[in-house]
């Protein structure tokens, strides 16, 4: 396996230190300028919607007031030419008023713009009942009895109105009718236009008016129309205003701004909330385009700082591997010298103790040679001395071998963990055992019946605690077996060696005869 070189390592230290840092500025990044950021970007959309909560309760403030100033210049006016004259004029300065009428007290309409309507029963009508009860302000609701008359603009979405409304009377206070007036929802939509269509023009941001029962008065289509529970809905309509991150019924995440109207001046608002909502991948798309021009710029930063490093790295090695070429001359005998360098204050302190070892490695040489001479003749003498001695172990060795063979009785050897270690040729013919057959196996196993194994053991290991053997040095008669199975009684006298090179229990062994027993 090849090893990475001193340079590979400074300059993958280069890398992974410019690496690491890349990510730190990364990770601390978007926990900072990303989270304050994010925090901007909500807080926009919470702008967006107060925004256009108070951009509908101006827009109502100035219709709510020019009805009822329509309704103050009625008052006492019972000439029908004179009123249609005025709710005309009226009619022309708004085009979002679809339809203005007055009616009697009766809920009957006498006058109307275009006559629509004239002579029809309204009394069962929210707006009229409202008008009554000096309540002007009437929230969103399809056209019902104008649908047939006004039609549905382009086949598009029916019709659907906001009414104003308020009560008629004469000089002395009593009510003689009131005037009424259906606003085009239509005009909200060109709210809308005018407040997102600058920033829609750089992401896409959707404007959801909701009523105070929760139906969506104006928002996509989706959603139009329905009944919405969402958590900023609840928000805005605890008059909170704000934002906040929520998954939708659709299972999208948005970035939700939120506000409720308050009304304006006299006009007392519907209590409409305004939700103006984002997706979180739109939201916060500027974020992590930051992250990624972050992440790249530091790629990029790891790699000028790695190729840095690689070019570090050689300057630092490069008389390293001088050196190292002076160590190799030196490992193959030749007496080479460093070369003198500036480049930096190790190196020349390494290459000032090249050259003295190099000085010392030659004064050695020559005092080696010398030792060397003198070892050689010296190790020469001794070999012969030690050849010698071995001869004559040896010599001895096969004198006792041929001692133990040659006896009379039976001879066995056994180690202090109780295997046998020699069996000669009178052991062979006494118990029926072959000498390859035990040597190395256990003598309790071998010779001894079942009955007095436990006590050989026990005898064995008392001496290896104590280093006392009683039965050493004496005559005495035990029962062994014989490899066919049948027991004879025997005498033997058991010796002990215990030196640092030997360690073992030897015994000659002799049948006892009948007449001895």
């Amino acid at each position: 396996m090849r090893r990475l070189s001193l340079g590979a390592w400074l300059a993958l230290a280069f890398t992974a230190l410019s690496l690491l840092l890349t990510v730190s500025l990364t990770l601390l990044s978007d926990r900072m300028a990303s989270t304050q950021v994010r925090a901007g970007i909500a807080g926009t959309l919470g702008v967006l919607a107060q925004q256009t909560t108070s951009r509908l309760d101006r827009a109502m403030f100035e219709r709510y007031r020019e009805v009822r100033l329509i309704a103050q210049r009625l008052q006492g006016v019972t000439d029908p030419v004179a009123v249609r004259q005025a709710i005309d004029e009226v009619q022309k300065s708004y085009p979002y008023y679809a339809w203005i009428g007055v009616t009697d007290t009766a809920g009957v309409v006498r006058t109307a713009t275009r006559g629509m309507l004239e002579g029809v029963d309204v009394s069962s009508r929210p707006w009229f009942r409202n008008a009554m009860a000096d309540k002007a302000m009437g929230d969103v609701h399809d056209a019902v009895l104008l649908a047939q008359l006004l039609g549905t603009p382009g086949g598009g979405e029916p019709l659907r109105f906001v009414d104003i409304a308020f009560a008629l009377t004469d000089a002395t206070g009593a009510t003689t009718g009131a005037v009424g007036v259906h606003l085009s929802w239509n005009w909200a939509t060109d709210i809308q236009q005018a407040i997102f269509a600058p920033v829609n023009r750089h992401r896409t941001v959707d404007m959801l008016i909701v009523s105070s029962n929760g139906t969506v008065l104006l928002g996509p289509a989706d959603v139009q129309g329905k009944t919405l529970q969402v958590p900023s809905l609840e928000a805005a309509g605890r008059g909170e205003t704000g934002h906040s991150t929520e998954v939708w019924p659709d299972g999208k995440t948005y970035v939700v701004g939120y506000s409720r109207d308050s009304g304006y001046d006299v006009y007392p608002g519907l209590q409409w909330r305004v939700l103006v909502r984002q997706t979180q991948e739109d939201a916060y798309g500027p974020v992590n385009q930051l992250h990624r021009q972050m992440l790249i710029g530091g790629l990029i930063a790891a790699l000028l700082f790695s190729l840095i490093g690689w070019w570090l790295a050689r300057l630092i090695t490069r008389p390293l591997l001088d050196l190292t070429d002076v160590a190799r001359g030196i490992e193959a005998g030749y007496a080479v010298k460093a070369p003198t360098t500036a480049s930096y204050r190790e190196v020349v302190l390494l290459g000032n103790a090249f050259n003295s070892l190099v000085k010392s490695l030659q004064t050695q040489e020559s005092e080696l040679r010398h030792s060397y001479a003198a070892l050689e003749r010296r190790v020469s003498e001794r070999t012969a001395e030690l050849r010698e001695a071995l001869d004559d172990v040896r010599a001895n060795e096969e004198r006792v071998q041929t001692v133990i063979d040659a006896a009379q009785e039976a001879f066995i050897g056994m180690d202090f963990e109780g295997l046998i270690t020699d069996w000669n040729a009178e052991a062979e013919k006494l118990l029926g055992w072959k000498r390859h057959e035990v040597l190395g196996e256990s003598l309790a196993d071998i010779v001894l019946p079942e009955r007095f194994q436990t006590p050989f053991v026990q005898a064995l290991a008392g001496f290896l605690t104590t280093g006392k053997a009683p039965f050493t040095g004496q005559r005495m008669r035990r029962t062994v077996v014989h490899r066919d199975g049948h027991e004879m009684e025997v005498e033997m006298k058991i010796g002990l060696i215990h030196t640092a090179e030997v360690q073992l229990f030897s015994a000659f062994v002799r049948p006892v005869s009948d007449g001895e027993r």
